[in-house]
């Protein structure tokens, strides 16, 4: 199925939620106070106790810790679990392509006596209309969407520093096998794309993968990468640290 913003909107209502898998927001909404508190503990102490957080370098790099009196822009928030990691100590505003995510962030948020501002991702520029913020936080988002450097140069006008949690180069080698298309393909090209993608994910019509080496390419003509490492015990997600040039 080819990717389309409408498509991206019918599928991503099922939010990943860790090991628990892709689960309605409309579904988690439901659910009564106690237990989607209990689930939103349970996916953190997955998350961040496991292999995802592997040598705490998920938080570190993230700068879920030592990120203090910010405005945080949450790009594609999902269910509000980095939004929840921020707002103790920041502002945030969740934004999402799917309202129920937008609503299942706040809600979880609230759950544990914070509040955050609510904002919608929309297919054409601007993308999200919302004040200037301080990081542009985009947490296993941006490899989904195929027109990734306009959503970019969107972010410099709004934050000064930008936070990328993405899928590696080393995730396509070890979960497809074949070898890295060209950093200058359309990754849709490549007969193995179709199998990256369900590699990764359940849902969605489209993923693509980052280095270094291609970050630089794609953004390096307004973009200053000023921070990358692998992050996951397998390598397989990375983070990048982008600021305007």
């Amino acid at each position: 199925m080819a990717y389309s913003f409408k498509t991206q909107r019918e599928q991503w209502p099922r939010p990943p939620v860790d090991d628990f898998g892709y689960i309605s927001s409309d579904e988690l909404l439901q659910l009564p106070d106690d237990d989607l508190r209990a689930l939103i503990q349970r996916t953190a102490q997955i998350r961040y106790a496991g292999w995802r957080n592997h040598d705490n370098r998920w938080r570190q790099c993230l700068g879920l810790d030592t990120t203090v009196g910010k405005r945080v822009l949450d790009f594609g928030c999902g269910i509000g679990l980095e939004a929840l990691q921020f707002a103790p100590r920041n502002e945030v505003i969740v934004a999402d392509i799917v309202p129920a995510n937008v609503r299942l962030a706040e809600r979880v948020v609230g759950l544990f006596g914070y509040t955050v501002t609510p904002a919608a991702i929309t297919e054409e520029p601007p993308f999200v209309e919302t004040e200037p913020v301080d990081v542009f936080y985009c947490n296993g988002v941006l490899h989904h969407i195929p027109y990734a450097e306009a959503v970019l140069r969107r972010a410099t006008e709004l934050a000064s520093e930008i936070r990328l949690m993405l899928y590696s180069d080393r995730g396509w080698l070890k979960y497809v096998g074949s070898p890295l298309p060209p950093i200058d393909a359309d990754v849709r090209t490549h007969p193995d794309f179709e199998r990256f993608v369900r590699a990764f994910d359940q849902v969605g019509t489209y993923a693509d993968w980052y280095n270094e080496e291609k970050l630089r390419y794609r953004f390096g003509s307004f973009l200053r990468l000023t921070a990358f490492d692998y992050i996951t015990n397998d390598d397989r997600y990375c983070v990048a640290i982008l600021a305007r040039k």
